[in-house]
């Protein structure tokens, strides 16, 4: 079954993913006022999550969908697809040619399949549970690096304020070791991680959808997933830390400093 699972997911990923291309392609897009390119936004979203959706459901119509637009939105499924029709929609918003479909398959709080989709590069990414992690077909691994220092580590900013003064912290830290970035697709970012290009990458105060696809493809291909204190890492607490084993083992430790 998870075969037909990960087929379905691949092609509902193509589907939205020609969504956002179409609208990213359109030159009335490039800049607009923030109120008009947000609504904009949202129905593109909204577009992208009904497509997705159904596809998932008349295939599978006893999984239920947990997505960021017009979807269940439930803690806990012993099982769920995760949908983010719309990874990196600052991005996508300013045109800026970073964003994702990402779609997630899990079972009982543990990711089974992993889909992520860059409609711009066309980059399937992809992953079943213990099969391995795949870049359009060609199987990928989590960098050999194992100095932090100058490592390319990828951040970014949480929305609630009460985590603002930690980050900045962990920056500053970061900044003395390395050259920080902060590129704005969670699962774009995990996916890069997994093939080797980014060598760390932690978060807070993500949501499920964000994460659920990225999670297993950055597992599969080598990499060490935790929250950024060490612990386990909890979809629904939405702070990750992923990295591969040396990277992640001095990382934690710079950030706990």
């Amino acid at each position: 079954m998870s075969s037909s699972i990960l087929e379905a997911m691949i092609i509902a990923s193509f589907t939205g993913g020609n969504i956002l291309k179409k609208y990213f392609e359109k030159e009335n897009l490039s800049v607009l006022q923030k109120s008009v390119s947000y609504d904009l936004v949202t129905n593109i979203d909204i577009e992208s999550q009904e497509e997705i959706n159904s596809i998932l459901t008349k295939r599978f119509p006893d999984i239920p969908v947990v997505g960021e637009e017009d979807s269940i939105q439930t803690r806990r499924q012993s099982r769920a697809f995760y949908v983010d029709p719309l990874d990196g929609t600052f991005n996508f918003v300013h045109k800026y040619p970073f964003f994702s479909v990402s779609l997630g398959y899990w079972e009982n709080n543990e990711p089974v399949i992993g889909v992520v989709f860059d409609p711009i590069r066309r980059d399937l990414f992809y992953a079943q549970k213990g099969e391995g992690a795949f870049l359009n077909g060609e199987r990928i691994t989590v960098s050999d690096r194992t100095i932090l220092e100058g490592s390319y580590l990828v951040t970014g900013f949480p929305y609630k304020e009460g985590k603002h003064s930690r980050i900045e912290k962990e920056i500053r830290l970061a900044m003395k070791l390395t050259d920080l970035r902060v590129l704005g697709s969670t699962a774009l970012e995990l996916c890069y991680v997994a093939c080797g290009i980014i060598d760390g990458y932690w978060e807070y105060d993500l949501s499920s959808w964000d994460l659920a696809g990225g999670v297993l493809i950055a597992k599969e291909a080598g990499a060490i997933i935790t929250d950024p204190s060490g612990g386990d890492f909890d979809l629904y607490e939405g702070d990750i830390l992923a990295a591969p084993p040396a990277i992640h083992q001095k990382l934690l430790k710079a950030l706990k400093q």
